[in-house]
């Protein structure tokens, strides 16, 4: 029996058209009036505060109907493995990129910039908490929340996620009938939040016009211009990134980087418009889980990647350590490229949840190496750190969505033959 194929939306009536149509409105409302486009902040901050309420629940649902649907509990600690080493090769691979290409483009040569130029005030804000950032130990124990609802408020998806595992731990011990009474409850109250979510969703484009105004409005076109060597180097590999090593590990799952970038193209505008991955990760969740991959491996790994996978955040974090060198005519040795990609790979899982956090985390990356690259060095990158949050977000998006889709593969628990056909506009809305 075939399956039918979806009715396709007529793409004026798609969200993402008019994200894209509110975008560009923003950018020129933040060019031509400035003043007024500073004051749309709030805004945003509310709208990723919604979104953040909302999120929390749906994680939580989802992974603990995900863990009490399992055949053995055996199997959330495979799954678990499989994403912890998928996390570790793939950011890696990222940090060496970032590293690589700053150093083949040189987009900091001849800034020829002192260091007793610069202000430390500019960074104190972001200096003062390099530890609490950044120590992949205390990340860890983080995860075990001292409040029960805080994290729900918060959004802090490492707590939620830690949680609903042992939400669900209890409740896989209750017997087969209650488990099941269980898990129908757990769907519907999914479905009723997945509902409430894509009507909140359609008020993204007013957030998206009062971030790019904001953006623009705040540090102004002439800022962006003369960083643009090193906003450029960024997309360049991040682009690459996407293309080339995902575009590998899709192959090695047996579909199209392309044909899955279209799939989730309405979530990274999404990102890219508010600069935060988070805004999507509702909608990214139901999609995939509503495409053939598993809804515990999804459950577990796109919240857990939030905190494990920012391969986003990698390339940023090497890519600027390096225009940094070449700004302020600081040389390092090879042995000191190895130390800072082993320092980054522990500090960059601190990057998330934290306000600030590509700051904070840089600052602790470069504290940790006693002050070879001063962290006040840092205060030059502020006026375009805006754009720099979505190009990270947006590939934030993408390796964690690919993560989900290829440990589900690995586990066995992707249904192949759906997941082609979501790629190609066929799966049926559920």
């Amino acid at each position: 029996m075939s399956i039918p194929a979806r009715k396709r939306k007529k793409w004026f009536l798609s969200l993402w058209f008019w994200v894209l149509v509110f975008m560009c409105g923003g950018i020129v409302f933040g060019i031509t009036n400035p003043a007024m486009a500073k004051q749309g902040k709030p805004v945003i901050d509310n709208f990723i505060h919604v979104i953040k309420l909302m999120v929390g629940p749906i994680i939580f649902f989802t992974v603990v109907s995900g863990v009490i649907g399992m055949g053995s509990l055996k199997q959330l600690g495979t799954i678990g493995a499989k994403a912890f080493i998928y996390f570790e090769i793939i950011s890696t691979i990222s940090l060496v990129i970032g590293l690589s290409f700053g150093h083949l483009f040189h987009p900091g040569g001849g800034m020829n910039l002192s260091v007793s130029s610069i202000d430390p005030s500019l960074v104190s804000k972001y200096t003062q908490h390099t530890e609490e950032g950044t120590s992949l130990a205390k990340i860890l124990l983080s995860a075990i929340p001292h409040s029960l609802i805080e994290p729900f408020l918060i959004g802090n998806t490492l707590q939620i996620l830690f949680m609903a595992i042992c939400c669900g731990f209890i409740l896989f011990y209750a017997g087969a009938k209650w488990r099941e009474t269980i898990v129908v409850k757990l769907h519907d109250i999914q479905a009723f939040l997945f509902k409430l979510l894509s009507i909140v969703m359609w008020f993204s484009p007013i957030a998206a016009f009062a971030a790019m105004g904001f953006m623009l409005g705040q540090f102004g076109i002439d800022v962006i211009w003369h960083m643009l060597g090193l906003v450029a180097t960024m997309i360049f590999t991040c682009a690459f990134f996407i293309v080339a090593i995902l575009g590998i590990v899709a192959k090695i799952g047996g579909f199209s980087i392309f044909k899955f970038l279209r799939f989730i193209k309405d979530e990274i505008i999404l990102v890219f418009a508010t600069s935060s991955s988070e805004s999507a990760l509702g909608p990214i969740m139901k999609k995939l889980s509503n495409s053939g991959v598993d809804e515990s491996v999804v459950g577990i790994v796109v919240p857990a990647g939030y905190s494990f996978n920012l391969d986003g955040t990698n390339i940023y974090l090497a890519l600027v350590i390096a225009f940094l060198c070449q700004a302020f005519n600081i040389n390092l040795s090879w042995q000191e490229h190895l130390t800072i990609i082993l320092v980054l790979m522990a500090t960059s899982k601190g990057a998330a949840g934290v306000s600030g956090s590509g700051f904070i985390v840089l600052a602790g990356t470069l504290a940790a190496m006693h002050g070879k690259i001063p962290v006040v060095t840092i205060a030059i990158l502020l006026g375009i750190d805006k754009i720099m949050s979505e190009l990270r977000s947006t590939t934030n998006l993408v390796g964690n969505s690919m993560a989900a889709t290829i440990v589900a593969r690995w586990e066995g628990k992707l249904n192949l033959e759906t997941f082609r056909k979501a790629l190609d506009g066929k799966s049926l809305d559920k």
